[in-house]
């Protein structure tokens, strides 16, 4: 049997059910589950219905690593017993699909199912659980939707540094992009709050600056203003304080898109001339003409960019059993972890 954590209606808590194992239809995958990384959305899902699931019941869960057990009639590039790492596409549809239970269906053109290597170790393959959402969602955003280089690529002599705003770089997806634009060639000047700055330096590189978060908004917008003018804004924590004020950094030089990682749940302000702009930022990986992109966040930024210093992990908080994954979305909700991601051991 299949035991799977489920959300039955809005805002209760997850229940643990016995289901039938479910059987991969030609162009799928049945993966035995071992690590399921949880993700922000996930609580805010969970416990304030927002953004409201499909429909009810609703078994969450987007990333998690396992063992192929079974394969579709049709399937051909993969075999049962691979080593995988897997993060759900944004939209898809199915409780089958939601990685909150011990077998988990996954259609083997999702694309994003990558091969660990052989020589991974646990500790490993939970970093890079914890990390995958955010980090497609990096390489989508960045490379994918604004064209920017990627770590690796070859900066061309004369080619002017652009400079990039990271509202909240010591968030987890901040962390990533500023890491992952620091090694493809920008400046990156990003906010931190005390407790988190050295690491943000860090992570950051020379010709970088970090900004205290918890100074008064105004402070906040001068000591940003006068390192600008920036050719991309992104505010990595999108709420409604964070917003107007990366907001105005914008429109105080001249306007144009913020880049964000939530959807406007409530209006906001926003200055004149400004456009917020939110999609699912992995979306962009599966589009045509960014084939070649897709390949390598699969085959070279997800696998092996921790060892070749394009991401870091951040601290993980290991738990074990479904049973434990309810609580661990009431802290989450609720603003603990100080930095660490969260990771469920079901075991091999």
């Amino acid at each position: 049997m299949n035991e799977v954590a489920i959300l039955t209606s809005p805002n209760s808590p997850l229940t643990l059910r016995k289901l039938p194992i479910p059987r991969p239809s030609a162009y799928e995958l049945l993966i035995k589950v071992s690590l399921i990384g949880i993700n922000a959305i996930e609580a805010k899902i969970a416990k304030r219905g927002t953004p409201p699931p499909p429909s009810y019941p609703f078994i969450p869960g987007s990333s998690y690593t396992g063992t192929i057990e079974a394969v579709g009639t049709h399937v051909t590039e993969y075999q049962i017993g691979d080593r995988v790492l897997i993060s759900k596409r944004f939209g898809t549809q199915g409780n089958e699909y939601g990685a909150y239970q011990r077998y988990v269906l996954v259609t083997a053109e999702e694309k994003m199912v990558v091969r660990l290597p052989e020589r991974m170790n646990k500790d490993e393959e939970a970093a890079l659980v914890a990390l995958i959402m955010n980090a497609s969602c990096v390489a989508g955003l960045f490379s994918g939707r604004l064209g920017l280089r990627k770590p690796g690529d070859e900066v061309q002599e004369g080619e002017e540094r652009e400079k990039i705003l990271i509202y909240g770089g010591s968030s987890s997806f901040g962390r990533l992009a500023v890491q992952y634009l620091r090694c493809a060639g920008y400046d990156v000047i990003t906010t931190s709050s005390p407790q988190h700055m050295g690491t943000v330096r860090e992570l950051s590189g020379s010709g970088s600056h970090v900004v205290d978060h918890t100074l008064p908004p105004d402070q906040i917008i001068v000591e940003l203003r006068v390192r600008g003018p920036y050719d991309v804004v992104v505010d990595m924590i999108s709420t409604r304080q964070t917003i107007p004020l990366a907001s105005r950094i914008l429109a105080s030089q001249g306007g144009g898109r913020l880049f964000a990682t939530q959807p406007a749940f409530s209006l906001g302000h926003l200055s004149e001339g400004v456009a917020r702009v939110f999609e699912p930022w992995s979306d962009s990986l599966y589009e045509e003409g960014n084939e070649g992109l897709m390949e390598w966040v699969v085959g070279t930024y997800l696998p092996f960019g921790m060892e070749k210093g394009w991401m870091s992990a951040q601290e993980i908080e290991m738990v074990k059993g479904l049973e434990s994954v309810d609580g661990i979305l009431g802290r989450m909700v609720e603003g603990y972890g100080g930095g660490k991601r969260f990771v469920v051991e079901l075991g091999r």
